[in-house]
């Protein structure tokens, strides 16, 4: 009688355990991240009685959730996609939404500079027209300037929610340290069976944190999990947490990177490694979309001031004096990495052939090297680096002003700030150089059918145009002294001219140039001859003194938008500033894209784990009944056990 109470008493307790655990399930139905539970029930141990063995009831051996590792990683590294695309999109959507924006964006602003200084080209010495134009460039300006700080203030952003996430990973970090530790503790005193309520309250932490970066785990003997962002920076070692630090690269205020404290308190960036997530998504995005746009904004602006300004320069205007610059217009960055600062000075040196690129530019083993930091290509430098012979390389010029020791490193931005400081500067619209300071003449006293052309000007700083001002130092006669052959004079005096260059040869079938002459002479400007001179014909040059009517600089200048003057003469103005909006929404529409797809991998990763280790009420329904009627059986049994009992004490009394 007392093996059937014992087995009785047994089964009481199993079931109501099983009970328990199903009602557990039942309550957890909506908990985030709960896995089902179930009780793993074994026969006691028997007993020998003579040749029989005899069972003795049930007991507890376990109670396990269930948990797929598998699934669960699924969800953990979907949720990372998803996070990290829909970061990406987020900020994407905005900056495509500006810069597409005909009224927010600069296309247009371009446009009507552009058609303004067409309009000054169809009347030269109107002063309305001059006007407008110089209220155009300054309004063209200001846009750059606003759309530079509208990205400082998106970079901005970029900050705030790289400190915000920083800040979430050390809490959660935090967390998973102090429930691994929890963990370890309960599992000892458990005799190793799993706590299962703080198994899953950590992969519910772990998700979390795969939401800002994304993670992997490795188990440990004692139950701990460790954990490491991205590419391997190891954020919690058992019941110990790294603690991330934000701090700003290269002296730049609006650069923020993320860094953990090394030994002796130095700071060891881990920036890179810290990949997928919100964060990564962040990151992603200020690297590939926010960096490039900014320095694609920048180039513009610094393109557009550079070549109206060198055509300005090469202009003549109302006052009869060669042209000031149109705009003020920066020079690159330069953010000292490693080393003294100054010791590299970088200017542009050729527009057509700048980029919107990044460099680091370092001494190593007793050599200068530069490489682009989006791709670590190294790039070819021409040159010595010295004042007289800089280093040379996509457009910029490098002068090394101090000894450089192994190691000097700095941060080379060339075009980062080109919007933001771009300012029309000229003080007013008389010093708009419409006309081209040359012209030339054809004697009235010519028989022969050659013609001249008015002339333009290649190098402004050429000694001609620079040695009196408003003067060509020397004036040019070029006199025939046959059909095929010509003489070159400085005509200063016209009464005695000089001889520069005779016997100069003429195809009247071709034509020709008059500089650079076979001897060498070139005088900074362009001529063409034409037609069929005869011997005696005279053509001259001179300043184009009083000539207020003259269009052909303002000419020249209208047409520099779609001029191909960028990307090594491949790329105009206007076609830069598109490819920027294009690359831009290229790269929106993409992340666009590759959120819905991951928004689907997680929707069917939750779907496997919710088989696997989700609630099912019917089925917890369906347990509830069974083990409550195994729980009425087992208290049958005992109630039986009882009356057995009962029965021999009333036969013993007797």
């Amino acid at each position: 009688m007392s093996d059937l109470l014992g087995i009785g008493t047994s089964g009481l307790l199993a079931f109501q355990r099983s009970l328990n655990t199903i009602g557990h399930n039942i309550a957890n139905v909506n908990t985030e991240g709960y896995s089902r539970q179930s009780v793993d029930l074994v026969s006691r141990t028997p007993r020998t009685i003579g040749s029989a063995v005899v069972g003795t009831g049930v007991q507890t051996n376990s109670i396990t959730r269930s948990f797929n590792a598998f699934a669960e990683l699924g969800v953990r590294n979907s949720t990372s996609s998803v996070a990290e695309f829909q970061a990406f999109h987020t900020l994407a959507s905005q900056l495509d939404n500006v810069l597409a924006d005909p009224d927010a964006g600069i296309s247009n602003s371009m446009q009507r500079f552009f058609n303004a200084m067409g309009d000054v080209a169809a009347s030269p010495a109107d002063s309305t027209a001059r006007e407008v134009l110089l209220n155009e460039a300054s309004n063209m300006a200001g846009q750059f300037n606003q759309l530079a700080g509208w990205l400082d203030s998106v970079r901005g952003q970029v900050n705030s929610n790289i400190r915000s996430s920083v800040t979430e990973i050390n809490r959660l970090s935090d967390a998973i340290a102090n429930v691994n530790e929890s963990i370890v503790i309960a599992q000892g005193r458990s005799g190793g069976r799993p706590a299962n309520d703080l198994l899953d309250q950590r992969e519910v932490l772990i998700k979390e944190l795969s939401a800002i970066v994304s993670v992997t785990t490795v188990q440990q003997e004692d139950g701990s999990l460790n954990v490491m962002a991205g590419s391997g920076q190891m954020l919690v070692v058992g019941n110990k947490a790294t603690t991330l630090e934000v701090f700003v690269e290269a002296g730049d205020a609006n650069q923020l990177g993320i860094a953990i404290r090394g030994n002796g308190g130095v700071l060891v960036p881990v920036t890179d490694q810290l990949t997928g997530g919100q964060l990564g998504g962040v990151v992603s995005f200020r690297e590939q979309m926010l960096d490039p746009a900014t320095n694609s904004l920048g180039l513009t602006a610094i393109s557009i001031g550079h070549f109206v300004n060198s055509q300005q320069n090469q202009g003549m205007n109302l006052d009869g004096v060669l042209g000031n610059e149109f705009f003020n217009v920066t020079q690159p960055s330069t953010l000292t990495l490693a080393g003294a600062p100054g010791k590299v000075a970088v200017s542009f040196d050729d527009a057509s052939q700048l980029t919107n690129k990044d460099y680091t530019m370092r001494f190593n083993a007793g050599a200068w090297q530069l490489t682009q930091n989006d791709s670590n290509q190294v790039v070819a430098m021409a040159g010595s680096g010295t004042a007289g012979d800089p280093f040379i390389a996509d457009g910029l010029r490098f002068e090394i002003t101090a000894a450089p020791v192994n190691g000097d490193s700095y941060l080379i931005r060339p075009t980062r700030t080109g919007a933001s400081d771009i300012k029309m500067v000229l003080a007013n619209n008389r010093e708009i150089a419409a006309a081209a300071p040359i012209r030339s003449i054809v004697s009235v006293n010519n028989t022969g059918s050659g013609e001249i052309s008015a002339g333009v000007v290649s190098d402004i700083n050429n000694p001609v145009f620079q040695g009196t001002s408003g003067q060509l130092s020397p004036p040019v006669l070029v006199r025939f002294t046959a059909t095929n052959s010509y003489d070159l004079y400085n005509n200063s005096n016209p009464a005695a001219p000089v001889l520069l260059e005779a016997g100069l040869t003429y195809n009247p079938a071709t034509g020709g140039e008059v500089f650079p002459t076979a001897g060498g002479l070139d005088h900074g400007y362009r001529l063409q001859i034409t037609g069929s001179p005869v011997a005696g014909d005279e053509f001259t040059t001179e300043y184009n003194t009083g000539g207020v009517g003259d269009n052909r600089n303002a000419l020249l200048m209208s047409a520099l938008a779609n001029n191909k003057l960028m990307a090594n003469g491949t790329a105009s103005i206007n076609s830069s500033y598109s490819a920027l909006v294009a690359d831009v929404g290229t790269g929106t529409k993409q992340a666009e894209l590759n959120l819905m797809a991951q928004s689907r991998v997680l929707d069917q990763s939750i779907a496997t784990r919710e088989s696997v280790s989700g609630v099912n009420l019917d089925e917890e329904a369906a347990n509830l009944i069974r083990y409550q009627q195994a729980y009425q059986a087992a208290a049958q049994v005992v109630s039986v056990a009882n009356s057995l009992f009962d029965t021999l004490l009333s036969v013993t009394r007797r």
